[in-house]
């Protein structure tokens, strides 16, 4: 359902906007607990839970039994609830923004994964972590203001203070037991009356006291269950608030209001993440439009602000395991903690166990050429790069056996022997962008006593990896792709036990009068000055995604390939590339084509000198991969993606592709 809003929470303040968004043209679910407790009940849509519907000023709200009910209910342009504390229907329903109304003061499971558009109203929430944007929820001079970074003013437990009253306004149940209701909302009560008793479990009856003079604007329904401490009214000393009885808080429509903003706002940003019909924005003339970056798989080159600014800040570093001065003190400190960071972001095996390198081409020789020895056997296949092959073809010269094979499980399978000590592969393609099934293989090489490497280069920070669950012996990893980091950086996630023998030898800052390398991680592999300005923009950088969420980056990154690889394939004379039947849950945002037999370079040119789109043409390191598809002359033209590409940047390019496909 198009412009589908999700509401979690039914209260007076979740109504307000519920009925701003509805009367806004959004369809509108409310999703609430089997038993909602709202006090100010006239004005909460939460009671349709008990009544079947429920009226505030001129909308009515219905409950609904089942999802095609709902649907039945929003297409009349009325709010529908359902009973659903889980939020089980966020999934099955897939809405454009999820609103957690639910006021508990704390997040009781809101995540900013379950929709585009996340929103929550008030303290218990991070924006930019838990949620998309937080709106303020205390009454003052902040009420209704959005939040995209921080949190809600914390609660304090008081309400706002009317006429000089404040705490008084709010009743609390004296006992535990079920609520018996003498007075009714809008009834004027005097201090000391008997609004309400409490039926103890014990059989015990208590009087439950007006606190003050006023209008009784909220009272929870006869009958419901309360604790000790549980708020069951409240009093207006306005007796000329009566009619206010009845309509919506000025306090809920600026909340509304807020949402309304944050939410139009994200959907606005959102729309170039959403498909977009074709617009002949490319002519046959060179345009004088902005690059397009198109080369993602090579480097991330937009980085986070904060991946700046930790790099800037790390300038002053000193020299870690240098001296006992301050700044080489915090430079070991920093560079622990962003293991720490590591390890925790890849499910590892404990900080000291991650060993920092120049990048994922150091870490892969450190590991193939410090692990193997002569008359051993190592598999690999022909999807990899470069840093495994060539390193794997040093050590084939040295006398260990080379088997290259296909990366499905049950032909790496077959090429297993008894003397096979390690399995090494890449888990995504950087020419196909194919996600393989590195689970399955290293649940294999488990079973066999086979060393399992796995090379990160185009999954890492893009698709949610665990080395335990995996089964990943030893993971190398790149800093500045995927992981949105600086060049320079990368590293080694080894599993306890495994020993390596080092590439490089040298300083370490410890033993220094042993001839030999230390044996214990990191420093046994971290010979000389570790690079403490990559490593601190690395730390920021797998903050960023964490804060914005992975399955976020990998959700928009499907959106984006999947559109471009569906148009593409409409385009007389493109040809794609994939090595398995095409299934966007297992691809990566990299798609690499051919213009019938034109070379990938020339290609590529025109793309960068007629409509300034940066791609990357040619064998891409990758020369098994081009062997396999029989692309050794022609190269292949690929174009790969961040979650930063826009849905606009992508029909750019399918336009100007399309043009060069009709010359």
């Amino acid at each position: 359902m198009e412009d589908l809003v999700i509401v979690r929470g039914g209260g007076d303040i979740a109504t307000g906007t519920i009925y701003k968004l509805v009367k806004s043209g959004f369809h509108v679910l409310i999703l609430e607990i089997t038993h909602p407790s709202a006090i100010r009940r006239n004005v909460a849509f939460s009671e349709a839970v008990y009544e079947g519907k429920w009226q505030v000023e001129d909308m009515t709200c219905y409950l609904a039994n089942d999802m095609k009910e709902a649907k039945q209910i929003m297409q009349t342009g009325s709010p529908a609830l359902m009973i659903d504390p889980k939020g089980e229907m966020i999934e099955k329903l897939k809405p454009i923004a999820v609103v957690d109304a639910i006021l508990a003061k704390k997040n009781l499971g809101t995540t900013r994964d379950m929709a585009p558009i996340t929103i929550a109203l008030g303290p218990g929430f991070t924006a930019g972590k838990d949620v998309d944007v937080v709106v303020e929820t205390m009454r003052g001079h902040r009420l209704g203001r959005i939040m995209k970074e921080g949190n809600a003013i914390p609660n304090t437990g008081i309400p706002g203070v009317i006429k000089g009253f404040g705490k008084e306004r709010v009743i609390h149940s004296p006992a535990e037991g079920i609520l018996r209701n003498i007075c009714h909302i809008t009834d004027m009560v005097t201090k000391g009356q008997i609004l309400a008793k409490i039926e103890t479990p014990d059989g015990e009856i208590i009087d439950v006291p007006a606190s003050m003079d006023g209008l009784l604007r909220g009272l929870i329904r006869d009958g419901y269950p309360v604790t000790k401490g549980f708020k069951i009214a409240d009093i207006d000393p306005r007796a000329e608030e009566y009619d206010n009885c009845f309509t919506i808080s000025d306090k809920a429509r600026c909340i509304a209001g807020g949402v309304l903003e944050a939410l139009l706002y994200l959907k606005n940003n959102l729309s170039d993440q959403q498909e977009e019909p074709n617009v002949p924005i490319c002519t046959h003339e060179k345009q004088k439009v902005e690059t397009i970056y198109a080369d993602y798989a090579a480097t991330h080159i937009t980085k986070p602000e904060c991946v700046k600014d930790a790099v800037m800040n790390a300038l002053a570093l000193g020299n870690s395991g240098r001296g006992v001065n301050e700044s080489s003190l915090d430079a070991a400190r920093k560079i622990y903690e962003v293991r720490t960071k590591v390890d925790q972001f890849f499910d590892g095996y404990g900080a000291e166990q991650v060993v920092f390198t120049s990048g994922i081409t150091e870490s892969l020789n450190t590991v193939i050429k410090g692990y193997l020895n002569k008359g051993d056997h190592v598999i690999t296949t022909f999807m990899e790069h470069n840093s495994v092959l060539r390193p794997l073809y040093e050590m084939e010269q040295q006398g260990v056996r080379l088997t290259i094979t296909s990366p499905d499980v049950d032909h790496i399978e077959q090429a297993i022997y008894e003397d096979t000590k390690m399995v090494v592969m890449i888990q995504a393609s950087n020419v196909t962008g194919e996600v393989f099934d590195i689970r399955s293989v290293g649940k294999l090489c488990k079973e066999k006593g086979i060393l399992f490497v796995v090379d990160t280069a185009q999954s890492a920070g893009v698709i949610p990896i665990s080395m335990k669950e995996d089964y990943i012996d030893v993971l190398c990893f790149t800093g500045h792709k995927g992981l949105m980091g600086p060049q320079g950086i990368g590293g080694i996630c080894i599993r306890k036990g495994v020993k390596i023998h080092p590439l490089k030898t040298g300083g370490t800052g410890i033993l220094s009068f042993s001839k030999t390398q230390p044996e214990a991680l990191p420093q046994a592999l971290e010979a000389g000055t570790l690079n403490g300005i990559g490593i601190a923009g690395l730390g920021a950088a797998i903050d960023h995604i964490n804060t914005y969420g992975i399955n976020k980056i990998r959700k928009q990154e499907k959106n984006l390939i999947e559109t471009f690889y569906k148009k593409m394939k409409e385009i007389k004379g493109i040809k794609t590339y994939h090595e398995n039947p095409l299934d966007f849950t297992k691809q990566t945002a990299i798609c690499s084509i051919n213009l019938e037999e034109y070379d990938s370079g020339s290609v590529s040119d025109e793309l960068m000198e007629r409509f300034q789109i940066q791609t990357r043409s040619g064998a891409h390191c990758a020369p098994l991969v081009h062997e396999h598809f029989g692309t050794i002359e022609q190269g292949m033209v690929r174009f790969s993606f961040g979650h930063e590409t826009t849905m606009k940047e992508i029909n750019q390019i399918i336009n100007a592709v399309k043009i060069l496909a009709e010359e």
